[in-house]
């Protein structure tokens, strides 16, 4: 992978800012997505020394939001990478130096023994609730709201059912049953969430767990997280395994998981999540998110099984199970 030019010369005059005497063949390129990011380990002489440049662009809406919740969610006591340095470079972009967490995430876990997955998923289960549980002092991403949650569903709609399956986007759309679950969603107490908790975005120093990709948070409820997590396509725990990290979710919480809310937001999360696979995978050409599809399906339609009657989203449920 080639390393973007702009991106990579504002990190490497950041790092001559910082102190370090960094060029940018001392970079080493992580992540150049689509979203305006691009994500390099600082390696003078070729060695890592514990420093990630970061450099967005105004392509997303959140972009900017990174180092306001980073610091926001560190003086909450929330395990994030600390900020090391940070230049606005107007009109919405910006570049930052943040601390390197490593090349160890919940996903490399994927294999592992449960015996070494459970006490890192309750690490992330606790870091999580943190969140959840802080009255953030910075702005945040717009509110899960009924809007919020029916472009959610037109964004399943229209690449996942439209583009992949074939069926019709509008005729979905107009379901009552989605409508129905984004008006009940919407009327729920909210609390900050993370909005992509998922494997990746869980960095590990040895069992503690670090949160990133944060900038999108905003208020909403604690259970979509939690369905983020123990439904993540990504990981494909099994049924069981799921169960018990609900179970672990309510004992470090202290507080039981609603079953009615719960697969609620299981089922717009795993929408949401499917969308995003095929969005990227074909109108990005990324044939990894294709090939994530099946696992998502399987999720959506297991979350749909077990979604309960006297939930607002079970006709949602019923449908998805009739046609996904």
């Amino acid at each position: 992978m080639s390393i973007p030019p702009d991106g990579a010369l504002h990190i490497a005059a950041l790092c001559r800012e910082h102190g370090l005497q960094v060029d940018v063949a001392d970079l080493q390129l992580i992540v150049a997505g689509a979203s305006g990011r691009v994500i390099m380990r600082v390696c003078p002489g070729g060695e890592p020394c514990g420093i990630i440049g970061v450099y967005w662009t105004a392509a997303r809406a959140d972009n900017g939001s990174f180092v306001d919740a980073a610091r926001g969610l560190a003086a909450h006591g929330v395990r994030v990478p600390q900020i090391l340095r940070y230049r606005d470079a107007g009109q919405g972009c910006g570049t930052c130096l943040v601390q390197d967490m490593g090349s160890a995430d919940l996903l490399g876990l994927k294999n592992a023994p449960w015996a070494q997955l459970y006490p890192a998923y309750c690490s992330a289960i606790q870091a999580v609730h943190a969140l959840h549980s802080l009255t953030p002092d910075w702005p945040l991403q717009p509110e899960f709201d009924a809007t919020m949650y029916r472009w959610e569903q037109g964004y399943f709609a229209e690449h996942f059912l439209g583009r992949h399956c074939g069926l019709s986007a509008r005729d979905f759309m107009e379901l009552p049953a989605t409508q129905q679950t984004a008006d009940y969603l919407a009327g729920l107490p909210r609390v900050p969430v993370h909005r992509d908790f998922q494997s990746q975005n869980i960095m590990l120093q040895g069992e503690v767990a670090y949160l990133i990709d944060f900038q999108g948070m905003r208020y909403g409820r604690a259970e979509y997280d939690l369905a983020s997590l123990v439904y993540d396509p990504y990981m494909e725990l099994t049924a069981q395994q799921s169960d018990v990290l609900i179970a672990a979710y309510a004992q470090i919480t202290g507080s039981a998981v609603q079953q009615p809310i719960f697969y609620a937001c299981a089922l717009q999360r795993l929408m949401q999540a499917l969308g995003a696979y095929a969005n990227i995978g074909y109108n990005q050409q990324r044939d990894w998110y294709l090939n994530m599809i099946p696992a998502g399906v399987a999720a959506l339609r297991h979350v749909a099984t077990r979604t309960p009657v006297e939930s607002p989203a079970y006709p949602l449920s019923q449908w998805l199970l009739n046609h996904v």
